[in-house]
């Protein structure tokens, strides 16, 4: 099953729509789209990386030069299902890379410990993986990508419509409505990329996020300053 940061219903919330007017389907498509491109702004991909670590045949942790491992499948949980760590038989083919077990791995550090230790047939180690490189919050991640699918719906919609429709005498000029919500996205970016990440804000949101800030409504990045200054940016919903 695939993971999303988003519903269609928060979808349909924004826009004002009900689900006969537009379908999941159609929606799960946006929000596909929408949580890639978000993700651009909150983390770095890495491929084939070869991380710290001797090729002996005892020893098994690896460390990749980037801490604070991405989650990359929108399921706000970094697991092994985010990165993959590979053994090459020759280190100038990529067809002889293998996918090596992971055992357990330490994401704050980047740390990887695999299942068994690689054998010396194995030319190089190489890791596939994301990192963050700014502190950021489940909710406004989540609210960033409604936000982007919500305008690449209406401007799917508003596409098909003429800039100017001329009806008797009576003409009309479209005003590219995305283009509002457009701008709520990239204010939500700029709350989600304005604190640098650090190992204790990793650890709240990556280790223990469950304590969530609860934004009513649609929702906007208005109501994120709102609740910031007033100091109440909390509140347990578990």
């Amino acid at each position: 099953m695939t993971e999303n940061y988003s519903t269609p219903q928060n979808i349909r919330d924004i826009l004002g729509l009900e689900p006969e007017d537009v379908t999941d389907e159609i929606l799960d498509e946006f929000i596909d789209k929408a949580q890639r491109i978000v993700l651009h702004y909150v983390q770095i991909a890495v491929e084939d990386e070869e991380p710290e670590g001797d090729i002996n045949g005892t020893n098994n942790t690896f460390t990749v030069i980037h801490p604070y491992l991405a989650d990359t499948n929108f399921d706000q949980v970094v697991s092994t299902l985010d990165f993959t760590i590979y053994g090459w038989t020759d280190d100038e083919d990529p067809a002889t890379k293998t996918a090596l077990t992971v055992s357990t791995f330490y994401p704050t550090y980047g740390m990887i410990v695999l299942a068994t230790a690689p054998a010396i047939t194995y030319e190089k180690i190489t890791v596939n993986y994301s990192y963050y490189t700014q502190s950021i919050d489940w909710d406004l991640l989540e609210l960033a990508t409604r936000y982007y699918a919500a305008k690449m719906y209406v401007a799917r919609e508003m596409f098909l419509v003429p800039d100017q429709l001329t009806i008797g005498n009576i003409k009309i000029r479209q005003n590219q409505p995305w283009e509002r919500l457009h701008n709520e996205f990239l204010r939500i970016v700029y709350h989600l990329t304005t604190i640098p990440m650090d190992i204790v804000n990793y650890k709240k949101f990556v280790m223990s996020p469950r304590k969530k800030t609860s934004y009513t409504g649609p929702g906007t990045s208005y109501q994120a300053e709102d609740v910031s200054n007033s100091g109440e940016n909390e509140k347990d919903t578990t």
